[in-house]
């Protein structure tokens, strides 16, 4: 059990099942940021060969790759010299399979005692890595982006057998109809043994367009109903991203659900080992680790975006403490921006 309290923030966390609390002043309170990041986003290449047309990174199959040594440099700045180290890091890329050095990243991350999570999109995954990666990964996560998606990584997710296995399904507007369905538990039958649906918001980053952004209409009206009563057979979660819209169309009680985080309890650190608050800042607000101290970067360089965040949006809105408005680098894929 990971136990912090930091002035007003104060942070409980658990790494085996992980569950985590953080509260402010009181319990009732959120504080403003976590002096230590909660979550690192790592991406250890930028290497993936499958070719998505709406890769966000733009990934290719020769990508760049991180060093198992500039990685242990990252893990190691994460630690704090007086508060210790980050409670889990979330490996991502590119695909983290395609990695050289896949294993060797794992055990240096286990070895720190970090909590260590990834994604993949599956096509690599087989029983013999995941014999290996047994007892090592407190998460596994398969991106899809539709069922037959889906259908193809079945393999994959038996393979995972004994891993805590969650489908990242990506929300965009060719897949939103699936989604609904899938809440509705159409998909049962594919959906067993997986922990969590985690719907991740389609961003027009990368080889993505705004084309297949999300959009105010009978659709997303449709899943958002279908998410105050879900019948499908595992458990559902979104990203960040989509809490505007779960605020706005009240389908969760507004203090059941985390705003975004990116720069305030969570960080991105790219294959170039430069921070950024998210992965999709787009180089805006990055700055390198191979020059500034990466709590220099926390603490000091990012206070401005936190400012820029908090003051940013100017929805009259009951939720507007809790949701931080909409993407400060996508606002597009926000229903209230659009509104």
């Amino acid at each position: 059990m990971l136990v912090r309290h930091i002035g007003d923030y104060h942070f409980l966390a658990d790494a085996e099942s992980g569950v985590t609390f953080r509260w402010g002043k009181t319990l009732e309170e959120n504080p403003p940021f976590a002096p230590v990041p909660e979550l690192a986003d790592i991406s250890i290449s930028n290497r993936c060969s499958k070719g998505c047309s709406f890769c966000y990174k733009d990934s290719t199959p020769n990508g760049k790759v991180m060093s198992v040594e500039e990685y242990c440099q990252v893990l190691d700045s994460l630690c704090s010299p007086k508060y210790g180290t980050i409670f889990q890091v979330a490996i991502g890329g590119g695909e983290p399979l395609e990695h050289p050095d896949f294993l060797n990243i794992v055990d240096e991350t286990v070895k720190r005692g970090i909590v260590l999570n990834f994604t993949t999109n599956g096509r690599l995954l087989t029983k013999e890595i995941c014999t290996k990666l047994k007892g090592k990964i407190g998460a596994l996560a398969i991106s899809v982006s539709s069922i037959a998606d889906l259908k193809k990584m079945r393999y994959a997710i038996d393979c995972a057998n004994g891993m805590k296995v969650n489908i990242h399904y990506i929300l965009s507007k060719h897949s939103i109809e699936e989604a609904t369905e899938m809440v509705n538990g159409m998909y049962n039958d594919l959906l067993r043994e997986i922990n969590a649906i985690v719907f991740l918001t389609y961003k027009p980053a990368g080889r993505g367009t705004d084309g297949l952004s999300l959009e105010e209409g009978k659709e997303l009206n449709a899943f958002i109903d279908a998410v105050k009563a879900p019948k499908s057979s595992c458990k559902i979660g979104f990203d960040a991203c989509f809490v505007p819209m779960l605020i706005r169309g009240k389908t969760v009680r507004n203090e059941m659900v985390d705003a975004c985080e990116g720069g305030f309890f969570s960080v991105y650190i790219d294959e170039n080992m430069n921070v950024s608050p998210c992965s999709f800042s787009g180089g805006k607000d990055d700055y390198s680790l191979k020059e500034y101290g990466f709590y220099d970067i926390w603490l000091n360089k990012f206070k401005p975006y936190r400012d820029r965040v908090v003051n940013g949006c100017k929805q009259n809105c009951t939720a507007h403490k809790l949701c931080r408005g909409c993407c400060p680098y996508y606002p597009q894929i926000t229903s209230c921006y659009q509104r």
